[in-house]
């Protein structure tokens, strides 16, 4: 029977068989077998008395309850069952107030204590509130008209049997009573639900957690895994173009390094944009000079520009010449940096130009837009919100020449540190335009240097004494060979316990200290080294060489004994700054 019941009941509410729903149906299934119960018996009780309008009446209500209760049998919504029910308990307040001579404050005021708990249990707070309304007013104006001003209604001409008067009142009570009993246990079922359902949030919160690491540390993984092999093929590479080569080798030999960088900002890209998702990536606030920036990341750009025939331009405030300002150098760069590859690279023909403009400034704090313009190939309207997230991209593969690469989106998404925002104007076939502005403040009026670091002619690099420390032996030999172009004949060790030993044997001015390595790593070398207690021992330079990425770059840059860092793989220039800058060179 319980199974029969349960089943009209799923029937009613059709697919929504929340417990709130379930709670509401119980009630007011009570509500009505209770009240056509209650008639039917008064019905016969007054049946057996000489007959008079409460017989009527209770036969009227008892045709009204079982047609309530067919209306929330039926298919109709359960809804207007409980709205007719709730009209006619009311209908029967007021009746009561109208045509019973002898009080019955006592069963009102239980009727109007049903009509609000039902009214406001199983309709809400609204329809209850207008329901309880509808179902007091009678009451109220009975003990006033009647206690206060002791003016009886003239309507009033029957009364009321003392056993259904005790029945209805008995009746009332035990429905009050199951009413209010099944809501809170209702709540204390949902109170568990809710803690049950708060535990498995939890539980899948910290499994999204683990898988989100999972996922860093794969990236991060698969990246140094990458970037190990791939370190040599880009030494090389450069080592074979600085080369003496057959003419018919140069093309590709070109080519071969051409596609080699393309895949490490492939893989760059690809990280960073992982560890922007993560939170991972915080702004430093250090001082720099704007004019500087720009020039250098321009003067990057020229040469590809050229090969391709476009017309480059690079427009400076004169304002930012001898400016240095506090903030983020790097993220500043890699903005520029993919913003201006990108224009590049979907610019065939025509020009690309960089802006970067003073709009306001005054004595601690200046505004910079910057623009990036090309004529290349531009981006619908539609697609222009595609370009900012690359997992919503759903492009047609005869449109694959209108997607960006991903640098793009980690120009955005820097910018968002920034607290700035990427503007995009584009028309196809016209061009686009990138902007942004970018509120600096000013750190001090200084003169500062327009150039990169350049190698002096008095400077002699095959003076340093150099240690190379990889437990690949393939990049030990592109590390000893890019050195040796330089004049530097350096030593190798194939893990940190072994460069510790060689570094207790000799002096070293630089030690190029890869991190992953095995029987004693990068860190723990590079502290054993910089401990090393003999006389007139001077602590190396230790530079760490590492294809590690993201957070671990953090770790190796943060690390009190090692003094600074090249990402494998590396351009050979960017070691030589590196070792140009080391104190211990002499002309």
């Amino acid at each position: 029977m319980r199974t029969y019941y349960f089943h009209l009941f799923r029937k009613l509410i059709s697919k929504d068989v929340s417990l709130l729903n379930w709670t509401r149906l119980r009630i007011l299934f009570a509500c009505i077998a209770t009240f056509c119960l209650l008639t039917a018996t008064l019905f016969i009780i007054y049946l057996f008395n000489a007959p008079n309008l409460l017989l009527y009446r209770v036969a009227f209500f008892f045709a009204l309850f079982v047609t309530a209760m067919y209306l929330f049998w039926s298919n109709k919504a359960w809804h207007v069952a409980a709205h007719f029910f709730l009209t006619s308990l009311t209908l029967l307040i007021w009746t009561n107030v109208l045509l019973v001579h002898q009080s019955l404050y006592v069963i009102n005021i239980q009727y109007c204590l049903l009509v609000i708990a039902a009214g406001y249990y199983i309709l809400g707070s609204k329809i209850g509130l207008r329901y309880a309304i509808a179902a007091i007013l009678p009451v109220l104006g009975d003990v006033f008209f009647n206690d206060f001003l002791n003016v009886d209604i003239p309507s009033r001409t029957v009364n009321v049997s003392y056993a259904g008067y005790a029945i209805a009142a008995l009746s009332n009570f035990s429905l009050i009573l199951y009413i209010h009993n099944l809501f809170f246990k209702s709540l204390a079922k949902f109170k568990k639900r809710e803690t049950s359902f708060k535990r498995h949030l939890e539980q899948a919160l910290e499994y999204s957690r683990e898988q989100a690491l999972a996922k860093t540390n794969f990236l991060n993984t698969m990246s140094h895994e990458i970037r190990t092999p791939l370190n040599a093929i880009v030494g090389m590479s450069n080592l074979l173009l600085s080369g003496s080569k057959l003419p018919e080798q140069e093309e590709n030999l070109q080519v071969l390094n051409f596609s080699t960088e393309n895949l490490m900002a492939t893989v760059n890209d690809i990280i960073d944009f992982n560890n922007l998702d993560n939170g991972q990536v915080q702004l430093q606030n250090k001082p720099f000079s704007l004019y500087q920036i720009v020039t250098n990341v321009c003067g990057t750009f020229r040469e590809q520009a050229a090969q391709k025939g476009l017309k480059f331009n690079c427009i400076i405030d004169e304002k930012f010449k001898g400016l240095s300002v506090y903030g983020d150098e790097l993220r500043l760069s890699q903005v520029l940096f993919h913003l201006i590859g990108n224009a590049i690279k979907f610019t065939n023909e025509g020009f690309v130009s960089i802006e970067a403009i003073c709009n306001c400034d005054n004595a601690s704090e200046i505004e910079v837009s910057f623009r990036v313009k090309d004529s290349g190939i531009g981006i619908s309207e539609m697609k222009q919100q595609q370009l900012l997230d690359p997992f919503k991209r759903e492009l047609p593969r005869t449109q694959r020449q209108y997607q960006t690469t991903l640098g793009v989106t980690i120009a955005y998404q820097l910018l968002k540190l920034h607290g700035s925002q990427l503007e995009i104007e584009s028309i196809e076939e016209k061009g686009s335009c990138f902007s942004f502005a970018i509120i600096y403040k000013v750190a001090a009026q200084q003169e500062v240097a327009d150039t990169l670091v350049t190698a002096s002619a008095n400077v002699d690099l095959a003076k340093l004494k150099i240690l190379a420390v990889d437990d690949e032996k393939l990049n030990l030999m592109v590390v000893k060979k890019v050195l040796a172009k330089w004049g530097i004949k350096a030593d190798e060790a194939v893990n940190g316990k072994a460069a510790l030993e060689t570094c207790m044997q000799n002096d070293y001015d630089v030690v190029l200290m890869d991190i992953n390595m095995p029987v004693m790593d990068g860190f723990e070398a590079s502290k054993a080294i910089k401990s090393i207690e003999k006389p007139d021992f001077v602590a190396p330079r230790i530079i760490a060489l590492t294809a590690s990425v993201g957070t671990a770059v953090d770790e190796v840059m943060k690390f009190p004994c090692i003094d600074d860092c090249v990402l494998k793989p590396f351009k050979p220039e960017d070691l030589q700054k590196k070792l140009y800058e080391v104190k211990y060179v002499s002309g």
